[in-house]
């Protein structure tokens, strides 16, 4: 069973019902792993039994949200038209829109294993972002020398630790966007006086 993304179905009362167990999942999963179906069926303020006719099984919800957050993450890749500008200026778009991702991304990245699960077909997500990376390094937006999947991984890492802090509380959201940009762009060496 291999999917690229899940069509969000939001419409209805089921649609509803689904939405409000994914977003429990993702909210609780992406911060407790351990986190049980009860606590996700109160948090999605139903009760148990309902969250049991849409996902009988954890594998079920697992499997759901995984499907759920790569849609979540393709939306906002997609959202940020990476052909319609400069290769640095897309980066700089998607990264901000993953970070809106919040708890979905979170709960993708905690657990490395997640991104290898058998059920996940990533198809050219990651083809994409490494094609705009060496877009960046051929407009000298990034470094040449450096090999486009070690950009890649401080990519996603940068989104991953904002993220993070935005669904923590730790900082309001655009800020840790904010940061990842700026981290991502600038590094994190202090600016060289004359």
């Amino acid at each position: 069973m291999t999917f690229t993304s899940e069509p969000r179905v939001d419409s209805g009362v089921r649609g509803r019902t689904r939405r409000a167990i994914l977003d429990a999942a993702a909210a609780l999963w992406s911060r407790d792993p351990s986190a049980s179906l009860g606590d996700i069926a109160d948090h999605a303020e139903i009760s148990r039994s309902t969250l049991h006719r849409y996902f009988p099984e954890r594998q079920d919800l697992t499997r759901a949200l995984l499907a759920d957050s790569k849609a979540s993450m393709d939306a906002a890749l997609a959202s940020t038209g990476p052909e319609d500008h400069p290769a640095v200026q897309a980066l700089e778009n998607s990264l901000r829109a993953l970070v809106d991702a919040g708890d979905r991304i979170v709960f993708l990245f905690s657990d490395m294993h997640r991104l290898n699960h058998d059920d996940v077909d990533w198809g050219e997500d990651d083809e994409t972002l490494t094609r705009l990376i060496r877009r960046a390094q051929a407009e000298d937006a990034l470094d040449p020398g450096l090999d486009p999947t070690w950009i890649e991984s401080a990519y996603y890492a940068l989104v991953y630790v904002a993220a993070m802090s935005a669904s923590s509380g730790a900082m309001p959201r655009h800020v840790a966007a904010d940061q990842a940009v700026r981290t991502f762009l600038h590094g994190v060496a202090g600016r060289a006086t004359p």
